[in-house]
């Protein structure tokens, strides 16, 4: 039999990562360095990638993990593309009942 190593997250909730990064971080950093890759700046793309990474990464830090869906939710339109069902409109300040 032999011997593996294997991963055990130190919590339950962690978000997945990929290198240093969370996904949400990760995926902030491709999409600038992949149109940088499109549009021919390759080098100008990775340094766009990081600073979007980063920008993410501060945004999160000492707030909740679904900072970013909070605000996509107050600052999107509610006939926005991230359909949420569940949740009121963001104008609605009052509920009766």
């Amino acid at each position: 039999m032999q011997d593996r190593d294997y991963y055990v997250p130190s919590r339950l909730d962690d978000q997945p990562r990929m290198l240093f990064w969370e996904m949400d971080e990760f995926f902030a950093m491709c999409i600038p360095f992949g149109i940088g890759i499109i549009i021919g700046y390759l080098f100008l793309g990775l340094i766009g990638g990081f600073l979007a990474a980063y920008a993410v990464g501060k945004l999160k830090a000492g707030r909740g993990r679904a900072i970013i869906l909070h605000a996509i939710y107050w600052h999107m339109p509610s006939d926005s593309i991230f359909k949420m069902n569940r949740t009121p409109s963001s104008y609605i300040r009052e509920f009766v009942g």
